[in-house]
């Protein structure tokens, strides 16, 4: 299974494309990422990637399975390590459902309630 990484720099429709294209091509993909801006970006790339693959002749759709993961980390200047909670985001293809589909318009506030 192939393992993408995420930052808080990531750019959203790149990291979409990524997942849709081993959606298409493996049926699963993880993300491997650390901190709260990482997972915000992680999560809107996941919302990308399910109208990418909605689009598709083949429609499919995404399921997302998060887990805690302790990794160790050397630092390069030292020779310390430390341990860092990571998260990873288990993204497997599943059926399309229409009455869960991601809509391409966003809600108006009204439509929301």
């Amino acid at each position: 299974m192939t393992t993408l990484k995420a930052s808080g720099n990531t750019q959203i429709q790149k990291l979409a494309g990524a997942i849709a294209g081993n959606i298409r091509q493996e049926g699963e993909v993880q993300i491997s990422l650390v901190g709260a801006s990482a997972l915000n970006q992680a999560m809107k790339a996941c919302i990308v990637a399910r109208r990418f693959l909605k689009d598709d002749e083949n429609k499919c759709d995404i399921a997302i399975q998060p887990e805690f993961v302790m990794q160790n980390f050397s630092d390069n200047a030292s020779a310390e390590t430390r341990e860092v909670t990571t998260i990873m985001l288990h993204i497997k293809k599943v059926d399309f459902d229409p009455e869960h589909a991601v809509s391409s318009d966003v809600p108006k506030h009204e439509e929301a309630l």
